[in-house]
């Protein structure tokens, strides 16, 4: 087996078996090894290589989201390492948002008790929302108008469909979905709904 020694800080390697690290300066010692992966039984491949040093194994952060679908981030300014939902919800319209046959309104005939919704209107709208990496879930509350519809929600990065869910007229569905290291989701919509403010991340 082939290994490479390196020198590294430990600013985004995780410790096997859970243990976060982090080292704002100090530099170590350590060996690149060439394992190969197996995910639920089955070979799996990732660009990221394990690393020894001083006999514990660390995996790259993003090798061990990718395959948990559990988020990581790394806040080098508080010198920490969030594993996991985030217990503050963050609203999407907090994040980036972009439209195609859909915009915000505030008509209240839609509003209910909010003060502006996304209004969906084309025959085949989307939103497209930018998560950036930063959270595990994204929750989504919305309702069909006028008649029934179909919410398809992708990757937008990889073009993989995540979810796809009928929703009843003038019922309000909450659907929570893993975006673990996303950073576009477009929720496409197939009929005309509403998307209330009210969805999150976390």
């Amino acid at each position: 087996m082939k290994k490479k020694k390196i020198v590294l800080a430990m600013t985004a390697l995780l410790m096997l078996g859970g243990t976060a690290v982090y080292a704002a300066a100090p530099q170590i010692k350590g060996t690149i090894q060439n394992f190969k992966y197996v995910l639920n039984g089955k070979a799996w491949s990732h660009s990221g290589k394990p690393i020894l040093v001083n006999g514990q194994y660390y995996l790259p952060v993003s090798t061990v989201k990718e395959a948990t679908k559990t988020n990581i981030t790394i806040d080098k300014a508080k010198g920490t390492v969030h594993i996991g939902e985030k217990l503050k919800e963050t609203p999407i319209l907090n994040e980036q948002v972009k439209y195609y046959d859909a915009a915000l309104t505030r008509d209240d005939a839609y509003t209910g008790d909010f003060k502006e919704v996304i209004l969906t209107k084309g025959s085949l709208p989307s939103v497209y929302l930018f998560p950036q990496g930063q959270y595990q879930t994204l929750v989504l509350d919305i309702c069909a108008i006028e008649k029934d519809a179909t919410v398809v929600i992708k990757n937008k990065d990889t073009k993989e469909e995540l979810k796809s869910l009928f929703v009843s007229q003038d019922i309000t569905e909450q659907i929570e979905i893993n975006i673990t290291g996303m950073k576009q989701v477009e929720v496409e919509v197939k009929g005309k709904a509403v998307v209330y403010p009210s969805s999150h991340y976390k």
